[in-house]
């Protein structure tokens, strides 16, 4: 029997598997395409005969380079949500200064006085005020002398006691920071010629929120607190 011409019988050999081409690194290809730019660089000054300048790679800016960082915006976000707490915390929670509570209620300037109030009589009113358009029902109350004058107030308001009534209203103060500026008129900001004044809210300027009602305000050793209270014609 013969072979047929032309018909290879030897079997075919397996083709080696072809090795992966390489993976270039992206970092790797800008520094030769940085090499090769300074090669034909040089070889532009030779052929012109310019004197060599340093060569300057092309690279992206710094400030590029931090504005599209991932931390530098990260760190910026944090920052400013520390911040905005801080204004906040201060703003809503901060610690009153008697001096400038009284200040700003047309009262006397200075330290406090005692315990239960700012100097001057309309520092204390300007303070319950204050206190009240922060929900601050432990200090509002303090400042006044007794309990009687305390269950008063709260029943005036429909409350169970004190801080029940100051709870209440402040829900019925519509901005803090106007109303916690109790504008006085010039006759209250004389000094009072007696230890014991009455302090009508209607004579007052209350903007924010409701009017507190009539005040009588009494100097206890260095201080002015509150000792009696009852509903104005004003509120």
């Amino acid at each position: 029997m013969t072979d047929e011409p032309g018909k290879d019988l030897a079997p075919r050999q397996p083709q080696p598997p072809q090795p992966p081409a390489p993976q270039v690194d992206p970092e790797q290809l800008r520094q030769f395409q940085e090499f090769q730019r300074f090669q034909e660089y040089q070889r532009y000054q030779e052929a012109t005969g310019q004197a060599p300048q340093p060569f300057r790679p092309q690279g992206k800016r710094w400030w590029l380079v931090v504005l599209g960082s991932r931390i530098f915006w990260r760190a910026l976000f944090f920052l400013l949500v520390v911040f905005s707490a801080m204004w906040a915390y201060n703003h809503f929670f901060s610690t009153e200064d008697p001096g400038d509570i009284a200040q700003d209620s047309g009262g006397v300037t200075g330290p406090a006085q005692g315990l239960s109030a700012p100097a001057g009589l309309q520092g204390t009113v300007g303070m319950f005020y204050k206190h009240v358009s922060f929900a601050d029902t432990t200090r509002a109350c303090t400042l006044f002398l007794r309990d009687d004058t305390r269950q008063k107030f709260a029943n005036a308001y429909g409350a169970s006691d004190c801080a029940a009534a100051v709870t209440t209203l402040k829900t019925q103060v519509t901005s803090v920071d106007k109303y916690q500026q109790v504008m006085f008129p010039p006759d209250m900001l004389k000094t009072p010629a007696s230890t014991r004044v009455t302090i009508d809210s209607c004579a007052l300027t209350v903007e924010g929120g409701p009017r507190l009602g009539l005040f009588v305000v009494e100097k206890v050793n260095a201080g002015w607190v509150i000792t009696d209270w009852s509903p104005s014609t004003c509120g």
